[in-house]
């Protein structure tokens, strides 16, 4: 059993693209030369969440793990403020991994990468590409092509309330989400225009716990009471919540299909039926070319619990560490 809590905490900062990335390094004070992970959270995160629960526990088994707020969020430089922008966050990762093997007193030969929910796929994209990466771990993914967008626009119009079975709840017909999601490029593509032309910025919430209209939808970026339930207390702990609405033609303009599809890297994903969009996960996984890859299927547990419920981010991450600990 590894001794919990044997790590240092140093706040840092590291550059990417003209801005400054603000970071917290956990590192373990029983490991010399550590290896490296970069930890990237869901949709609109900031560092302190799910990001955190993950690279607290890495570094207890032995990972220099370093958690970030990507630009415009948070702690880190760039504006407009609060830009949804997965190519962006994509770069920072990357920024991140030149920083750790820049540091000198981290294993610039084993560096990792591991994402929870969107920042899942999008670490496995990163990986596609980047020769430093020995390994990619994915948890709960929002895998980034069209079907899963519209999943996510019609998982916000339902009604749910605490208890009742999410997986058993009707959703909108898919037609319904394509007009939303129509709906939405057009709101973003004039708040664009708006911004190019007057520099200002129009905001509207990020999570509001209001199910949305299938008809009209909503304002927010993630609404409805599923989403709420878990980035609604947040709001009360400096999560800033809303987002620029323009965001949403770089959110939706990203796809995590070929990338992942070109993936040489060892790779192990953890999925289940009551995570986002499960047919997407195994789609993603069956692409991924390399032999040296692993599914986990878990559907005891849901999307949100992987973000901070200890008991399963305490397996999660052991099922990581033993995956990557066996990558030569």
């Amino acid at each position: 059993m590894p001794s919990h809590g044997q790590y240092t905490t140093e706040k840092v900062q590291y550059p990417s693209h003209g801005e400054t990335v603000a970071g917290i390094l956990y590192r373990p004070t029983n490991v010399k030369n550590p290896p490296g992970v970069v930890v990237t959270g869901p949709y609109s995160f900031i560092k302190e969440q799910a990001p955190l629960q993950y690279a607290t526990r890495l570094a207890d088994e032995g990972y220099a793990a370093l958690i970030f707020d990507p630009r415009t969020v948070g702690e880190s430089t760039g504006e407009p403020r609060r830009l949804e922008n997965p190519k962006m966050k994509n770069e920072d990762m990357i920024a991140g991994v030149d920083y750790l093997t820049a540091r000198g007193d981290v294993d610039a030969s084993r560096i990792f990468l591991v994402g929870i929910c969107q920042g899942g796929p999008e670490s496995l994209d990163v990986a596609s590409s980047d020769s430093r990466i020995s390994g990619v771990a994915s948890i709960s993914g929002y895998f980034r092509d069209h079907e899963t967008d519209i999943y996510m626009i019609c998982a916000g119009c339902v009604a749910w309330t605490p208890g009742a079975d999410i997986s058993s709840m009707k959703m909108p017909t898919p037609e319904q989400g394509e007009a939303l999601y129509q709906a939405r490029l057009e709101r973003a593509k004039k708040a664009r225009e708006l911004y190019d032309k007057t520099g200002e910025v129009v905001y509207q919430p990020l999570v509001d716990p209001k199910a949305a209209d299938p008809n009209t939808g909503a304002l927010a970026g993630l609404p409805g009471p599923v989403v709420w339930s878990w980035y609604g207390p947040w709001t009360l702990k400096g999560f800033e919540n809303r987002y620029a609405v323009m965001s949403d033609l770089d959110h939706f303009s990203y796809t995590t299909v070929p990338g992942i599809a070109k993936l040489d890297k060892p790779a192990l994903l953890i999925h289940g039926d009551n995570c986002m969009n499960g047919a997407a996960a195994k789609r993603h996984y069956e692409s991924i070319p390399t032999t040296e890859k692993k599914l986990i299927w878990n559907n005891d547990v849901s999307h949100f619990q992987h973000y901070d419920q200890p008991d399963v981010v305490d397996r999660n991450v052991g099922d990581i560490a033993a995956w990557f600990a066996d990558i030569k």
